[in-house]
């Protein structure tokens, strides 16, 4: 066990209603070997007057999002002390002595309650074993965004674990719709409060999260033609980032979100281009007779990795990102597509797709060795987009008889369906940054 530490973090937060708590059952396939992890226990929250109803809620967001991390298993209920009928309300009342006969070797203990017609909620980790509290945070919110409160919490468990904070307060964004149809929506990491927030009547896709998480530049023909927008998320307007004739897609910015590098076929091919985020100054950083497409960037905007058919089959390529020094990396035979790189700068995931074999998700170092798949040809698999903490993958795949989106742990190799998104189709992927 780590070295005790005691902290009380406050904090004002947003999160989604309580509508959306619940997820649908998960869908898990992973890799053998020694189960290393933590065993912890998060009994129903502590519930003052009239908030018996978010009690078990929060309790389990918390719990949904430890055990999605992979550092975390969570203790059943039917494994809690005998006769186990609730946490206490005083902390001093917790029977430590009784949970030391359980698997449990951290305990949750939250509240929730009401002061002055907010929600306030108190939660707690504990080192079972040594009786002691491990972290704290009490968080005071309007009910409307009370999933927050629980997300938080889990990430600063999985700081404490980990020492890089965890991704539950973090949001995606996604193509959805139905029929010709294609909107852009935002959710919570977990499909918890789904937002649509365009509303073009048209096809729109590809978004892609800006790092601070308050802009999303997508691809629509809503104006009739493939052009880039940027949608501000605090006044709800999208503007035209790039219309040239031809093709304007698969934008992508930069660390900083200073600038995007974008696709654009006006040339004849497709060509990568980079302006600022306020269009001005573009530059063209590819020039060759075979099509280039997918830029995105490394963590230090140092470099671009992209897809390029220069050598007859698309493979993912590596370039300085003033266009210089361009090298293959991707060897795994058949075609490569959809570079991601990892927020960490250490990894780029990408897809193959090998001869009478599906399109599958692979990871692998920056420099393009240990190559490995993390799909084994179930449906095919696109559009991968990395968490904020580099421990997981988001893409879309066709396993379930429709594009919906599912997750990779690249450490345990476990593969999860994303919550449950209803009657949409989900396609296209972005991972935002996480909120505070």
């Amino acid at each position: 066990m780590k070295k005790t530490i005691k902290f009380i973090l406050g904090a004002l937060v947003l999160i989604a209603g309580i509508a959306d708590a619940q997820q649908a059952p998960v869908q898990i396939t992973t890799t053998g070997g020694l189960d290393r992890r933590i065993k912890v226990a998060v009994p129903p929250f502590v519930a003052g007057p009239g908030m018996e109803a978010y009690s078990p809620m929060l309790a389990q967001v918390v719990a949904n999002d430890l055990d999605f991390t992979g550092l975390f298993t969570i203790v059943p209920a039917g494994q809690f002390p005998p006769g186990f009928a609730g946490m206490p309300t005083e902390i001093a009342a917790i029977d430590f002595g009784a949970w030391r006969k359980t698997p449990a070797e951290n305990l949750v203990h939250g509240i929730v309650r009401t002061e002055a017609n907010v929600l306030v909620s108190e939660c707690r980790l504990y080192d079972v074993p040594e009786g002691q509290q491990v972290i704290g945070k009490r968080l005071r919110a309007e009910s409307q965004w009370v999933r927050l409160l629980a997300h938080q919490f889990a990430d600063e468990a999985v700081r404490y674990q980990s020492g890089v904070a965890g991704v539950a307060s973090s949001e995606i964004a996604f193509s959805g719709g139905q029929g010709k149809v294609k909107e852009i929506y935002v959710a919570d990491y977990d499909a918890g409060k789904v937002t649509q927030v365009t509303k073009h009547g048209s096809i729109s896709i590809k978004p892609k999260f800006s790092p601070d998480g308050r802009k999303i530049a997508y691809m629509s023909y809503k104006d009739r033609y493939p052009w880039i927008y940027i949608f501000d998320r605090q006044t709800g307007t999208s503007k035209v980032f790039s219309k040239k004739p031809g093709l304007n897609h698969a934008p992508a910015w930069t660390p900083d979100g200073t600038r995007l590098a974008y696709v654009l076929s006006k040339d004849g091919n497709t060509e990568i281009y980079i302006k600022s985020a306020d269009g001005v100054g573009e530059t063209r950083i590819t020039n060759n007779k075979g099509g280039d497409t997918g830029p995105v960037f490394s963590s230090d905007g140092q470099q671009i990795a992209f897809v390029s058919d220069r050598e007859g089959r698309p493979q993912v390529f590596v370039m300085n990102a003033d266009g210089s020094n361009q090298h293959r990396i991707t060897y795994q035979g058949g075609s490569s597509y959809d570079p991601a790189w990892s927020p960490d700068g250490r990894m780029i995931a990408c897809i193959v797709e090998k001869d009478g074999e599906g399109l599958e998700l692979w990871a692998m170092n920056a420099d393009g060795s240990g190559a490995r798949p993390l799909t084994q040809s179930v449906g095919s698999s696109e559009s991968p987009t990395w968490s904020p903490d580099s421990r997981h993958l988001m893409f879309q795949s066709s396993r379930s008889g429709k594009p919906q989106l599912y997750t990779a742990t690249i450490e345990t190799g476990t593969v999860r369906m994303v919550g449950n998104l209803g009657h949409l189709v989900a396609e296209g992927p972005s991972w935002g940054p996480r909120r505070q």
